[in-house]
């Protein structure tokens, strides 16, 4: 029996109807840094997963969109994006209570032992949890210790009353008093504090929220200056967060070293223990003239070694995680830079420094938003619907390889991924932070450890895990192959993508299938490594700022007894999935993108005094 949504119910006529929506992104997307088009795929995916809703709220008397917000809603999505991207079996599922919670090893894995039916990759949802929601609660549920390594809001939230009770993060959920219940005057989501509590702290699994911001200029004496959140208004955000979730809140200062190296320095000095991590965007920096200058971060090409400058001052103030942008190509950021051709490099230089390779690279080297028609050709060659462009276009993710030419023309070492995967290799890191021997390749024993570096998710997984699963299994596959199992962090980037439920849930199901560990030695993505991605990854990292607080603890040790109350409470009053009642996030179109993008350009050229009016 599909249970009805208490806040679909408790709407009157006054308030803004729903929408119909998939409680999974599935269409066009942005996370303000990259634009990922529509697909037929993905178009497909839709139809039949309204199409199923359909079908089965006639049979159960409930609304189509209390269907979609439902377990078996989820477990819908995921079985049609299986079916649609040739990936689907009929799979049996968990075996007595939940693939997260049984079995063990890369023999049950997440598939419940033996009993699991067949294993070709992908979501491991059976048909029958589309109408039994005790199966697909089991399916989607878990109890891991989850560190989301990017979150994010924006300044205006951040710069409200910091005195404000916890009363006021949760009245009646309606159009009145939730933000994230209306639109702005320009038409976007909310993105405010509120809406992090609502859809992060209590309407998702995330344990810890690391929360980061994105580069902008520093004032004249290094403080102030116009971002969408500058460290000062993020740090407050965190220090009232925290008051309320104590040990639930991390957080990044932005340092960005090609922008007045003294500056930035002297401010790493004053405020190194106030917060976490730095964060830094390699690709980014001052214009001169019309171009975007970025930086490395091993200091190539560079007479003044910011990069290294920068690293250095960190190691010395015992603040030595570094988080780097790579890859997603923002539209102002220098292409050239996005690019992780240093991290191996810098890794070597620095082994004390511990570098956060945020999103991978996943899709360097490709244009931003650029939007291609796969021909018959290209998908005979790719095991996905994209057309691999030379002219700069777009390139999936695919095999790894360094011998075979013919491999390397689809899925170039340079590209995505491969990028990270070689700029390490070239570089004589393995997996886990270990050495390679020059010559063969292969791991020397005792040398664990010697450098650190993690590959990180945000915004990876909602865009791969819709219409591009093969690319997904290559993806993960190649992570636990190249980067090492130990090395791998959760990251979502919302609240650009909304809440990160789906996306935690989608993960909890995904598979490698055994076809492609076969043929391309991928390790299985087991439930033990899915919870070291998850988070005992990063509580492990933490170790470098001292914090010892997450090792070995599951999501209830951290979270508490009364904030899990609270959690159940809103979701038996309220209702899960009450973000499937907003507004979609982010721009909807490319041309809303691009305007986006227009804007805040002139915003930080104009705050940082370069132009001497809004023109």
């Amino acid at each position: 029996m599909i249970k009805r949504v208490p806040w679909f119910r408790r709407l009157t006529k006054k308030d803004i109807e729903p929408p119909v929506r998939l409680p999974m992104a599935v269409g066009p997307v942005s996370n303000g840094e990259a634009w990922w088009p529509d697909s037929s795929r993905k178009q497909l995916i839709r139809k039949l997963v309204l199409d199923k809703a359909e079908e089965i709220s006639r049979k159960e008397g409930v609304d189509r969109r209390e269907f979609l917000a439902s377990s078996c809603g989820m477990a819908t999505t995921l079985y049609m994006m299986n079916l649609v991207n040739g990936c689907s079996g009929d799979k049996s599922g968990p075996a007595s209570g939940g693939g997260n919670r049984q079995g063990s090893g890369d023999a049950g894995g997440n598939r419940g032992g033996q009993d699991a039916g067949k294993a070709d990759g992908g979501f491991n949802v059976p048909k029958d949890a589309m109408i039994d929601p005790e199966l697909a609660e089991a399916c989607l549920g878990g109890d891991e210790l989850i560190i989301d390594m990017q979150t994010h809001f924006t300044t205006p939230e951040a710069d409200a009353d910091v005195d404000r009770v916890v009363a006021g993060f949760f009245p009646s959920i309606n159009a009145s008093n939730f933000p994230w219940l209306q639109r702005r005057a320009d038409g976007m989501h909310q993105t405010n504090r509120d809406a992090y509590v609502e859809l992060i702290m209590d309407g998702s699994d995330t344990t810890v929220g690391v929360l980061s911001g994105i580069a902008y200029p520093l004032g004249p004496d290094g403080s102030g200056g116009r971002g969408v959140l500058t460290n000062e208004a993020l740090i407050r955000g965190v220090e009232y967060l925290e008051s309320v979730y104590p040990k639930r809140m991390l957080s990044h200062a932005m340092v960005m070293p090609n922008d007045r190296i003294d500056i930035q320095l002297a401010m790493m000095d004053r405020t190194a223990s106030s917060y976490t991590h730095w964060k830094t965007y390699t690709p980014w920096g001052p214009r001169t003239g019309s171009l975007p200058q970025g930086y490395w971060l091993d200091g190539m090409d560079d007479p003044d070694m910011v990069g290294p400058k920068m690293i250095e001052r960190g190691i010395d103030l015992g603040a030595p995680i570094f988080c780097c942008h790579k890859g997603f190509p923002l539209t102002s950021f220098s292409p050239t830079y996005t690019n992780p051709r240093d991290v191996g490099p810098a890794a070597n230089m620095f082994p004390d420094a511990h570098f956060v390779i945020y999103h991978s690279g996943f899709e360097h080297g490709q244009a931003a938003g650029n939007n291609s028609r796969p021909t018959e050709e290209a998908q005979a060659m790719t095991y996905c619907d994209m057309a691999i462009q030379r002219a700069g276009g777009e390139w999936p993710e695919g095999p790894y390889d360094e011998e075979d030419e013919k491999v390397q023309e689809m899925y170039p070492l340079d590209r995505g991924l491969n990028s990270l995967i070689s700029s390490l290799r070239k570089a004589n890191i393995g997996p886990n932070g270990t050495q390679l021997d020059p010559d063969s390749k292969e791991v020397m024993s005792g040398t664990e450890d010697s450098t650190h570096v993690w590959a990180e998710l945000g915004g990876v997984v909602p865009n791969l895990m819709t219409g591009r699963i093969e690319e997904a299994m290559h993806f993960f596959g190649k992570l636990l192959t190249y980067i090492g199992e130990d090395r791998i962090v959760w990251g979502t980037d919302c609240l650009w993508f909304g809440s990160p439920q789906p996306v935690i849930e989608a993960f909890r199901c995904f598979e490698i299938s055994e076809e492609y560990q076969e043929k391309f030695g991928y390790p299985a993505l087991t439930r033990e490594r899915k919870a070291k991605i998850f988070g005992q990854n990063a509580a492990r990292l933490q170790l470098a700022r001292g914090i010892d607080d997450y090792i070995g603890k599951c999501h209830a040790d951290i979270v508490g007894e009364t904030a899990m109350r609270r959690k159940r409470d809103l979701d038996g009053e309220w209702g899960p999935r009450r973000d499937m009642v907003a507004p979609v996030p982010g721009p909807r179109t490319r041309r809303q993108f691009l305007a986006l993008h227009d804007h805040e350009e002139r915003e930080k050229q104009f705050w940082s005094g370069r132009v001497p009016h809004r023109g």
